[in-house]
């Protein structure tokens, strides 16, 4: 069990040097303390004045020399920031609650936890949108919740480790907590099937039967929407892979990493390539780029599509969308997209890194100033897992299946005598084929578990053998 903090929106540090971290920190403070809760919009208020006094206030000496006015400085007292907690009675008559997340965050997910536990406190009747699930394995989700399967079937059936990959302890203990408590999970997303397709080839490449799952309302007005993501399309060049890591405005670059095959080859415990199969197309051309935007869209008027039936469906639920924080920042992601399909009131909770991350919340969206990303942000201090267990080995496809390629410093796997090509067929019985199916098997092994591991190991003259192994995990 994975120990918990009880408090996760103090703030322990404020990267400086940013005017809009600090106004966005100044709004987050207000609404918290008094002032009215409302869908991201024009600021107006004590803070509207200080911002659009800023640098304008006049003096007889700044008149005079036409220099900027001096404006008095604001003080953020770190010792008196509300915790999360606080949020929570300002949700009441909110059917809609975004939660937003950088994938590999921990914090993020707690706070997201906290937000389900605060409203599952106060009585309400609750759903769980989430975007790491695709729609297609909804009944999966609705079998995990009925108790009907356990979370190794959850996590095999709706082929977590191929179709998300993120380390899966991220998001544990929210999906243990839904289903102690019977709460319905929603699966969001989009096939990535459908995905990758529209990548390579744009709508045109999609089959019938596919088009018809497309949402039948696509809108692409949002100028701002359209704006920002070009700007991350120009910061983060495309991969020429469609199996090389993209780029989504709920990822972050320290998450991705290149795999050799899609899902069959790797570092075992690695962090996970992006999932978001955005990108296989190559070049920085229009073309290029409307295909990333109709990758966008796809995610988000899907999702969007998907909140809005079940809220319609569900009149007497709440509906808690766990996503990226770019599928929701300033609402043009899946939040304007819900309310365009149904008026439901919502909020936006963001965590405060998003602000400025990159820069792509901030420079890249000029006509969208930050006192508009979102109702509510976190601050909280970074958290790390426990590291996982792993078997310390570099893998490949090759002639005898999913192959040892080389070995990390101080392998256990070759201080148990596995050999570079050996091929990995099973660990604790259970089948290996790629890079999937080993995470599957080592989700939930720690540095010092034992595994058996069977392998085939090839050999010139004699032909292939089977050998098994057990490894003490690094």
């Amino acid at each position: 069990m994975m120990r918990r903090h009880k408090k996760y929106s103090r703030l322990r540090v404020l990267r400086a040097g940013r005017f809009r971290i600090m106004a966005c920190v100044l709004l987050w403070l207000l609404l918290l303390v008094g002032c009215q809760t409302a869908p991201p919009g024009p600021v107006s208020g004590a803070l509207g004045d200080v911002v659009s006094g800023w640098g304008k206030m006049e003096t007889m000496e700044s008149m005079e020399t036409n220099m900027p006015a001096t404006v008095p400085a604001r003080v953020i007292d770190l010792g008196a920031l509300p915790e999360l907690d606080r949020v929570i009675p300002r949700l009441a008559g909110k059917r809609l609650i975004f939660v937003g997340e950088r994938h590999t965050r921990l914090s993020d997910h707690d706070n997201q936890l906290a937000v389900i536990r605060g409203l599952y406190g106060e009585g309400r009747a609750l759903a769980i949108g989430m975007e790491f699930f695709q729609r297609p394995f909804q009944a999966h989700l609705d079998d995990f919740i009925a108790g009907r399967i356990d979370e190794q079937a959850l996590l095999s059936r709706t082929e977590y480790y191929r179709r998300w990959r993120y380390d899966w302890r991220l998001y544990r203990p929210i999906l243990r907590f839904a289903r102690e408590r019977k709460i319905p999970l929603i699966a969001l997303n989009a096939a990535s099937e459908m995905v990758e397709k529209v990548s390579r080839a744009g709508w045109e490449g999609l089959t019938e039967a596919e088009r018809a799952r497309v949402p039948a309302s696509i809108d692409r007005s949002n100028k701002e929407y359209q704006r920002r993501l070009r700007g991350i399309f120009r910061d983060h060049p495309q991969p020429r892979s469609a199996h090389d890591p993209g780029r989504h405005p709920g990822a972050h670059p320290a998450s991705a990493i290149k795999h050799r095959a899609p899902d069959e080859a790797g570092t075992d415990g690695a962090p996970p390539p992006n999932p978001h199969h955005s990108t296989g197309h190559a070049g920085q051309g229009a073309g290029s780029f409307q295909r990333f935007m109709d990758v966008q869209l796809l995610w988000d008027e899907t999702m969007a599509e998907r909140a809005a039936a079940y809220l319609a469906e569900h009149p007497d639920r709440t509906l808690v969308v766990l996503a990226g924080s770019g599928h929701l920042a300033y609402g043009h992601g899946i939040p304007d997209r819900v309310r365009r399909r149904l008026p439901v009131a919502d909020s936006i909770i963001l965590p405060a890194h998003v602000i400025g991350e990159e820069g792509e919340f901030a420079e890249d969206a000029p006509d969208a100033p930050a006192l508009r990303v979102a109702d509510f942000l976190l601050l909280s201090p970074e958290r790390e897992l426990p590291p996982p267990g792993r078997l310390g080995v570099v893998l490949e496809m090759g002639g005898a299946g999913l192959e040892i390629a080389s070995f990390a410093p101080e392998s256990p796997a070759e201080a148990a005598g596995m050999a570079a090509g050996d091929g990995i067929r099973r660990i604790d019985g259970r089948a290996i084929e790629t890079m999937a199916d080993i995470k599957l098997a080592l989700w939930d092994k720690r540095p010092g578990d034992r595994v058996s591991v069977d392998a085939i190991r090839l050999h010139p003259a004699a032909g292939a053998e089977t050998v098994a192994f057990e490894v003490r995990l690094q």
